[in-house]
C-alpha cells in the first residue's frame, strides 16, 4: 500500500491511498482499491493489476483535486469582490482624473449610475463648499508619488451631500509607471452631522453669554477667526487649531450667571462689583468642565484662563508667562482686540491706531509677546476678518 498526501491553503489535507489486491494463488495483484481520505464511500477499485492504468487514475485523480481547489478559490473571490463592490466606497481614474472604475456602494452613495460615471472628470461629485486650495493640495500629493488622505465633502447628483473619509494613492503596472489612482472612501456623514450640531449648541450658547452683556453675536464669530489665525500662525495643527476656533465663542460663558446690574453697568464698576464680575471665570470652567469631550475640554480651559495676564496680573489664579495656556492666551488677545475695536454699552470703538498702540504698549505685560508680534505682523488679514464679520 502507499498513499499521497496534498495539504490545502485552509489547512485540510486530501489523502489518497492505494491498496493492492492479490491473486490467492500467485500472489500477483489483480486489482488496487483506491480511498479518498480513508472514506468508505469515496472507494472505487481499479480492476486492473496494470501500473500504467494505475499511474493514469492517480493522474486524473490529481487534475480533480486541482480543478476543486482552484474552482473553490474562484468562488470565494467572487464573493469577496462582491462584498467589496457592495460594501466600499471605491473608484480608479486616469492620470487626467477621469474614472474608469466605480463600485456600486460609490454609486449608491453618489446617486449616480455607473453608465454616468465612467469617463466623467472625478470633480463630478465635488461640492462647491470644498476649496479648490484642498483639491490642488491633493493632486499635488498623490502626482508626486505619495498617499493623500483626508475628509472630503462630495455632492450628490440631486444636489445633496456626503462627507467621506479619503485615502487616494496611486496605481503603478509592472514596470513601476503610474497608470492611474485608486480611492477608497469611508462615510462619516453622521459623524460630520454631529459635530455640526456641537459646533452650533456651543456658539449659540456662546452668544447667549454676550447677549447678556448686549454685545453682538458677531463679537464671538471674530474671536474665533482671531483665535484660528493666532494658532495657526502660532504653529498649531490645522485640527488644533479648528477645535480653538469651536471652542472660544465659550470664553465668556459664566456671564450667564452675573447680575445684569452689573453685567450692563453703563458706568464704571465698583470694586465689590468687579469682584463678582471676575467670578465668570471660573464660573464658565466649572461649567463646562465636568465634560469629558475634547471640545468642551479646551472651552473650559479657555473659560479660565483667557483673563490671566502674560506678568501675572491677572485672574482669577494670577498664573503668567507659559503657565498660562496657549489657548487663553490666544483667546485674551482675540477678546481684547475685538472688543476695544468694537461699540459696547459702556463705550464707544476705539480707533484703529489707538487700538494697535494699545497691543502694542502691552506686549509682556497683559499678552503673550510672541502673539502680539504675530497679530501685528498679520494685521491685514485680522481686518479682513473684522470687515467679513462687522455689526
Amino acid at each position: 500500500m502507499f498513499s499521497l498526501v496534498f495539504k490545502k491553503e485552509d489547512d485540510e489535507h486530501l489523502i489518497i491511498s492505494f491498496y493492492p489486491i492479490y491473486q490467492n494463488v500467485t500472489s500477483e495483484v489483480s486489482a488496487w482499491l483506491v480511498t479518498y481520505n480513508d472514506a468508505p464511500e469515496l472507494t472505487p477499485v481499479i480492476k486492473e493489476s496494470n501500473y500504467i492504468r494505475v499511474l493514469a487514475f492517480l493522474i486524473l485523480s490529481l487534475l480533480f483535486f486541482f480543478f476543486y481547489k482552484t474552482t473553490k478559490q474562484k468562488n470565494t473571490l467572487a464573493i469577496l469582490n462582491r462584498s467589496y463592490d457592495e460594501n466600499v466606497i471605491f473608484s480608479i481614474t486616469d492620470l487626467n482624473g477621469k474614472i474608469t472604475h466605480a463600485s456600486k456602494a460609490f454609486c449608491e452613495i453618489s446617486e449616480y449610475s455607473l453608465p454616468e460615471l465612467i469617463a466623467k472628470p472625478h470633480n463630478i461629485v465635488r461640492h462647491e463648499d470644498m476649496p479648490k486650495k484642498a483639491f490642488r493640495e491633493m493632486w499635488e500629493t498623490i502626482q508626486s508619488g505619495k498617499v493623500w488622505q483626508g475628509e472630503v465633502k462630495n455632492r450628490k447628483k440631486n444636489g445633496g451631500f456626503y462627507w467621506v473619509e479619503a485615502k487616494i494613492e496611486p496605481i503603478y503596472n509592472e514596470s513601476k509607471r503610474c497608470i492611474g489612482y485608486s480611492a477608497t472612501r469611508h462615510d462619516i456623514t453622521v459623524q460630520k452631522e454631529i459635530e455640526d450640531i456641537q459646533k452650533e449648541i456651543i456658539f449659540t450658547m456662546g452668544s447667549i453669554g454676550e447677549s447678556r452683556s448686549r454685545e453682538t453675536a458677531n463679537h464671538v464669530r471674530r474671536v474665533a477667526e482671531y483665535s484660528k489665525l493666532l494658532a495657526l500662525e502660532y504653529g498649531l495643527s490645522k485640527d488644533e487649531s479648528e477645535m480653538l476656533k469651536q471652542a472660544s465663542p465659550m470664553h465668556d460663558i459664566g456671564k450667564v450667571a452675573i447680575p445684569d446690574s452689573i453685567l450692563n453697568k453703563p458706568a464704571k464698576l465698583t470694586a465689590e462689583e468687579m469682584l463678582t464680575m471676575k467670578t465668570h471665570a471660573s464660573i464658565g470652567h466649572s461649567m463646562l468642565s465636568s465634560s469629558t469631550r475634547p471640545l468642551l475640554k479646551i472651552a473650559s480651559t479657555i473659560a479660565l484662563e483667557h483673563h490671566e495676564n502674560w506678568d501675572g496680573t491677572g485672574y482669577p489664579n494670577n498664573i503668567k508667562g507659559e503657565d498660562i495656556h496657549v489657548y487663553g492666551r490666544i483667546t485674551a488677545l482675540a477678546d481684547v482686540f475685538d472688543a476695544l475695536g468694537s461699540r459696547r454699552c459702556y463705550k464707544e470703538a476705539w480707533q484703529d491706531e489707538k487700538l494697535f498702540d494699545y497691543i502694542k504698549s502691552e506686549s509682556g505685560k497683559k499678552f503673550d509677546p510672541r502673539l502680539v508680534a504675530i497679530l501685528l505682523e498679520n494685521l491685514d488679514s485680522f481686518l479682513v476678518i473684522r470687515e467679513t464679520f462687522k455689526d
